[in-house]
């Protein structure tokens, strides 16, 4: 596995953005050939059943075709929605695509969204822009988490861990974990190798990279998902040449992901929910849009989001206790709160 260090040592380099007279987001949907038709139709239904805003542009970054005739079965069944595409070679992962996008287009700002978004109501585009147009913010999402990769290896491996004072014991976690997995979905950080002696092989491994390149809990980080910044943030910051998940996780929740660098920047990372009100890093947990509650405040699903859907009460309390500690406070399937008033940061 490639060191943490050399990953710090690749990084890219944007130019500025173009001089633009009109400031109208940029909508990338990654479109990955691997996922075939189908997650392509869901979104643009939802996107179609939930106009992001009044005045947007929508681009497709294309990712593993190997030429637009390949492509024109899909873009055919979106025509109406007039998209820009881009495209792009199967390698590497969604954020490093995201940041080549951000390279050829050069707009303003860019809303990210990965092919398992969708979006649930009408003018969430336009609840990420108002929020990302207050003073001092770095970038907007729908959703963030506290949750630890080093904290969750330092738990499955039986040493020290804010995890332990919430978690389950670690045979139940493990299994319980096995329970919840879907062959569609996986279960960021806390996917577990199930072969115990695979497990204690990769953990040899990988535990120096995963307790050095990770903060421990809480470690609060925006999702990548769907998330929004201008060009001139993305300029600002360190980012690293993506070609594993060790970078991209890294980058999102790693000692200098993405949330960490504009924080050190002196600008914040802001979560907004369905109703488009806003909440800081330490309020997050108050939103209600990722493994809590019933997740009633959640503005963009996808499909970490669909693992706590699915899930009952007892694997509820196991997620959320993963990305919310002792604040943690989930709902069985389909009981809302009774206090619909969220706080606002």
């Amino acid at each position: 596995m490639r060191s943490i260090w050399a990953w710090n040592r690749r990084t890219l380099s944007l130019p500025p953005a173009a001089v633009q007279s009109n400031s109208r987001p940029c909508l990338v949907h990654l479109v990955r050939k691997a996922h075939g038709r189908t997650w392509l139709r869901e979104f643009a239904e939802a996107l179609r059943s939930h106009p992001p805003c009044a005045e947007y542009e929508l681009v497709f970054a294309m990712k593993g075709f190997s030429s637009p005739a390949e492509a024109r079965p899909y873009l055919e069944e979106v025509s109406d929605l007039a998209p820009r595409t881009l495209f792009f070679s199967d390698t590497g992962f969604d954020l490093g695509v995201y940041f080549a996008t951000a390279a050829r287009l050069r707009r303003d700002r860019y809303c990210f969204v990965n092919s398992h978004s969708r979006p649930l109501v009408d003018g969430w585009l336009d609840k990420l822009n108002a929020a990302l147009d207050r003073p001092g913010v770095g970038q907007v999402g729908a959703m963030g988490a506290w949750t630890s990769n080093a904290s969750s290896r330092m738990y499955s491996l039986g040493l020290p861990s804010a995890y332990r004072r919430v978690m389950p014991p670690r045979a139940v976690f493990r299994e319980m974990l096995g329970e919840i997995r879907d062959e569609r979905v996986s279960i960021k950080p806390l996917a577990v190798d199930h072969h115990p002696i695979r497990l204690r092989l990769r953990s040899m491994f990988e535990t120096p990279e995963v307790l050095l390149g990770f903060p421990t809990f809480p470690a609060p980080h925006l999702h990548s998902n769907v998330f929004m910044i201008t060009h001139a943030a993305l300029c600002e910051l360190r980012l690293p040449v993506v070609r594993t998940k060790l970078d991209t996780s890294l980058l999102e929740s790693g000692r200098g992901c993405i949330t960490r660098q504009l924080q050190r920047l002196g600008l914040s990372s802001l979560v907004v929910d369905s109703m488009g009100t806003v909440f800081g890093p330490e309020q997050w947990h108050r939103s209600r849009t990722f493994w809590q509650g019933d997740q009633e405040g959640l503005l963009v699903a996808d499909n970490q989001s669909l693992v706590y859907t699915r899930a009952d009460l007892a694997h509820r309390r196991l997620l959320s206790a993963s990305a919310w500690g002792s604040h943690a406070d989930p709902l069985p399937p389909g009981e809302h709160s009774p206090d619909s008033t969220r706080s606002q940061s």
